[in-house]
């Protein structure tokens, strides 16, 4: 997959936090991400713009 690209495991592993979080932070809109298929994506940027919010 492209490395701009992340996956739900992905945002668990950069966040460590459980599968179950990270579907609550995309539910709640927290994180924007889009469904590709059947696949819930996030751009790299959308993450590190959550994290940046919540680390400053």
């Amino acid at each position: 997959m492209n490395k701009d690209l992340l996956t739900i495991e992905d945002i668990c592993q950069e966040l460590g936090i459980g599968r179950s979080t990270a579907y609550k932070l995309l539910k709640k809109k927290k994180i924007k991400s889009c469904k590709i298929g059947s696949r819930l994506i996030v751009r790299r940027e959308e993450l590190k713009r959550y994290i940046k919010e919540h680390t400053s």
